[in-house]
């Protein structure tokens, strides 16, 4: 029974959610590197959204809150893939790679966006993405963080995601890793993007965040490390686990995350006249 509501909102995200206009974005001195995006709105709106998914790639979700921004006067830009996106390894550096190629993935897309304002907002692994850009690239305005955490290394380890569990694994036995500890000093080593290590960047931008206070997935106090670092303007929380967290999020707290962007908007835009 609890699945029927949940049924009849993504059916009808569906119906209203749209399609966009699928683009890509690529690097036009070498080619060797490309990010396919879709984009909602004609592209010349003083007012942007870069949106990055979470794990498993755009969904139902990111097109709502895409055509939700898009009809508020946003033209919005989803992170759909870039390259070597989906490199799966044991190695320890493969964090390093993935991380990076996601900055160069909203860097480029950054590049190709012509509005004076530009939001970014990220959900699971998606806010981990943003989370490192809202304190390395000055371009950005605004941030919202939906259930994301820090330190990076921590909440790879520590996260019951599938994937993440065979890969501690995995690690266990290729690199004969017998504490959780272990792997974390060993990722942190070799990771050079944790939004903590960045300064103070993320001062200049406003920043906002989702909180799941059940979350196993991107640990809770790992979400609240995150909070007490960036110090957010705008925070609720989410009595629910990752999955619902996300979920919930979209269905109560919509018309919060679009009033978040408009004034951070509309503030900046007060201070140049």
């Amino acid at each position: 029974m609890r699945w029927r509501p949940l049924i009849f909102f993504l059916s009808t995200l569906g119906t209203f959610a749209g399609c966009g206009k699928k683009i890509y974005f690529e690097n036009e001195h070498t080619g060797e590197f490309r990010v396919d995006a879709t984009r909602y709105g004609d592209g010349q709106s003083e007012k942007a959204l870069i949106i990055v998914p979470p794990t498993g790639g755009t969904n139902i979700i990111d097109r709502w809150y895409a055509k939700r921004f898009n009809w508020a006067g946003f033209d919005v830009y989803i992170l759909d893939s870039w390259t070597a996106q989906n490199e799966i390894s044991s190695d320890l550096e493969i964090h390093q790679r993935f991380y990076t190629g996601a900055q160069q993935a909203i860097k480029l897309t950054l590049a190709g966006i012509p509005s004076h304002f530009v939001g970014l907002l990220g959900t699971s692994v998606g806010a981990l993405h943003a989370s490192i850009a809202a304190n390395t690239i000055a371009r950005i305005d605004a941030v919202f963080l939906i259930v994301g955490g820090t330190p990076i290394a921590d909440v790879i380890v520590g996260s019951d995601q599938k994937a993440m569990l065979e890969l501690r694994q995995a690690r266990k036995a290729r690199f004969n890793f017998s504490r959780d500890q272990e792997q974390i000093e060993a990722i942190g080593h070799v990771f050079t993007l944790e939004p903590m290590d960045q300064g103070e960047l993320f001062k200049t931008k406003d920043i906002g965040m989702a909180i799941a206070d059940e979350d196993t997935t991107v640990p809770v106090e790992k979400q609240k490390t995150l909070k007490a670092f960036f110090r957010p303007n705008t925070v609720f929380h989410l009595p629910n686990n990752h999955f619902w967290g996300i979920v919930n999020t979209c269905l109560f707290h919509t018309e919060e995350l679009v009033q978040f962007f408009e004034n951070s908007f509309k503030n900046r835009k007060s201070k140049l006249k």
